[in-house]
């Protein structure tokens, strides 16, 4: 009777550790991935964003940034000749020459060539997609007190971008949610280039 006491308690702590050690476990599994997926949006909006305005032959609107808002960025390159991916050809009336980053059902970007949106990141993966712009001198640019920039003149006078990202996980194994953020600001090459 004392041996099957004995056995029942060491089993019970034996189950207790192993229930721990699968949350522990399953919890970093997430956090691995939910930050592996980040990183691959968040370079991909980085390169982007750092070629907005590049036109080798000119011809782009001005200001390249056509929509800069707090939660929200559209601007135009020269991305392909519609032949070919990456090949720029100095036309920027081409099909998806205009790139947009938004929140919307989740992290999405459009380049407006008819393909809809592409899903970088779901919303079960993302909370929060904020842009900050600055100007050369490193200052904020905020027209409207919300982070956004309502007239050309100050997206003209961005020179580099912050993006962040938050993200947080949460399982029915998890009670509490974890959260991550990823933040990158970005110098934009081909942004005051021209007098």
């Amino acid at each position: 009777m004392v041996v099957l006491a004995i056995s029942s308690i060491v089993l019970t702590l034996m189950y207790q550790t192993y229930t721990a050690q699968l949350k522990s476990h399953t919890t970093q599994q997430e956090l691995v991935e939910m930050q592996q997926n980040m990183r691959a949006a968040l370079y991909l909006m980085e390169r982007e964003i750092r070629m907005a305005g590049y036109a080798p032959e000119g011809g782009l609107a001005d200001p390249p940034i056509t929509a800069a808002g707090a939660d929200s960025i559209s601007f135009a390159m020269d991305i392909t000749d519609g032949t070919s991916l990456d090949q720029s050809d100095g036309d920027t009336g081409d099909a998806g020459e205009v790139v947009t980053y938004a929140l919307s059902g989740g992290l999405v970007r459009n380049a407006s060539d008819g393909n809809g949106d592409q899903v970088l990141l779901p919303a079960t993966e993302i909370n929060d997609l904020t842009f900050v712009y600055k100007d050369e001198d490193g200052v904020t640019l905020d027209d409207d007190g919300l982070g956004n920039l309502t007239t050309v003149a100050s997206r003209q006078a961005i020179r580099s971008v912050e993006i962040i990202l938050r993200a947080s996980i949460g399982t029915t194994i998890m009670v509490d949610p974890h959260q991550m953020e990823l933040r990158s600001e970005v110098k934009v090459r081909n942004l005051g280039l021209n007098p």
